[in-house]
């Protein structure tokens, strides 16, 4: 697996206009073309980095589109820089559906429900990495066990609920450690936690197959309990078989979680910018396509190209249409999500005006929306 370094391109000369207000350093234009954009994902040791590092350095040599990459390990830092135009877009986890339904760290006076929209969509395949010495084969050998608890990241704490759940068990039958995302390896060779939570062809995952044996925790997609957990915890999340990780003899394939993590953007962008962002990745994939061993799936084939928990961006949607790939039954999901939006909005109005206590809010917010069925 090809590593590539971090793009640190910067917008220059007088022919740069930046989008949109005066504070939006996110996005610059040539022409009227987008000839920049500052992309915030995952840090550095990780196959969601190398992906979008080997995107944005392909859009630079076929389309000229400059990109710069932010790296954070918490959903927060990878989504404020948008928030605030310092960046266009982002490719993220889960945090993009929880800003649209103001759920976990978005459930906040500061932020509640957002207009995020799905850029473009690529799946990966995520799975949970031990050590030969810990004991755990299965899901029910976790009991016990020292478990990460992902610093700022409810995505991934979400899908290790989704493990624990199908195992029947809760934290009060582990012991929670609280760690980032970007030292969990190290955390695993060190023995401060007993399994790991990532893409599965991350960087640093190689660098720790180096130096201790691994092996990933068997999912089987015949399991009722993890699909019911899944379906209760998760419900974008789908099982795959991947093959050629950390930990895999050559041949052999293990069953994880394969899930979009899009790039994002806010509902303001212009239609343009994501347009011409879109069409840039399209018209490189050809260059990325080999680049890292999941590059593949940025493809119209293996993307995800129905709306599933967060509307698509008008831009995408455009894109979509003119390459035949947009269907009524996008359309439909499309309409129901837009829908929500507003019913989001006014019902944060309704609990915020209600609950002047921060520490009642997320929880009269959760009860708000059980009540009202979104």
């Amino acid at each position: 697996m090809r590593r590539r370094d971090l793009l640190k391109l910067t917008a220059a000369g007088s022919l740069l206009t930046l989008a949109g207000c005066g504070t939006n350093k996110g996005a610059a234009y040539v022409g009227g073309q987008l000839s920049m954009a500052v992309v915030t994902t995952y840090g550095t040791g990780t196959a969601t980095y190398a992906d979008m590092a080997a995107v944005a350095n392909a859009v630079t040599e076929v389309k000229g589109l400059r990109t710069r990459i932010m790296t954070s390990d918490t959903a927060i830092g990878r989504l404020a820089p948008v928030r605030k135009g310092q960046a266009t877009f982002s490719r993220t986890g889960d945090e993009y559906i929880f800003a649209y339904r103001a759920e976990h760290e978005f459930a906040g006076r500061s932020w509640g429900p957002q207009p995020t929209r799905v850029v473009w969509a690529p799946t990966a395949p995520h799975g949970l990495l031990t050590t030969e010495k810990s004991g755990i084969r299965e899901l029910a050998d976790i009991r016990g066990k020292k478990v990460p608890l992902i610093s700022a990241n409810p995505s991934v704490n979400t899908k290790i609920g989704v493990a624990l759940k199908a195992a029947g068990l809760t934290e009060d039958d582990v012991e929670m450690v609280p760690i980032s995302y970007g030292e969990q390896a190290e955390g695993l060779k060190a023995g401060k936690i007993d399994f790991l939570f990532q893409q599965v062809y991350g960087s640093s995952l190689f660098e720790l197959e180096s130096a201790v044996k691994v092996r990933w925790i068997k999912f089987r997609e015949d399991d009722d309990a993890l699909m019911d957990a899944i379906h209760a915890l998760s419900p974008s999340l789908m099982l795959g078989e991947f093959s050629g990780a950390p930990g895999q003899a050559k041949g052999a394939k293990d069953v994880g979680y394969v899930y979009a993590v899009p790039v994002v953007t806010y509902a303001t962008t212009p239609k343009e910018t994501v347009s011409d962002f879109v069409e840039a990745i399209l018209d490189a994939y050809p260059k990325y396509k080999d680049a890292t061993r999941t590059a593949r799936d940025w493809s119209p084939e293996s993307a995800v190209i129905v709306p599933q928990q967060v509307p698509f961006h008008d831009g995408l949607v455009a894109v979509l249409e003119e390459r035949g790939l947009w269907t009524a039954a996008a359309q439909k999901k499309q309409e129901k999500l837009l829908a929500l939006e507003p019913k989001l909005a006014e019902g944060w109005a309704t609990v915020t005006a209600e609950h002047t206590d921060d520490k009642e809010l997320a929880a009269a917010w959760s009860r708000w929306k059980d009540d009202h069925d979104v």
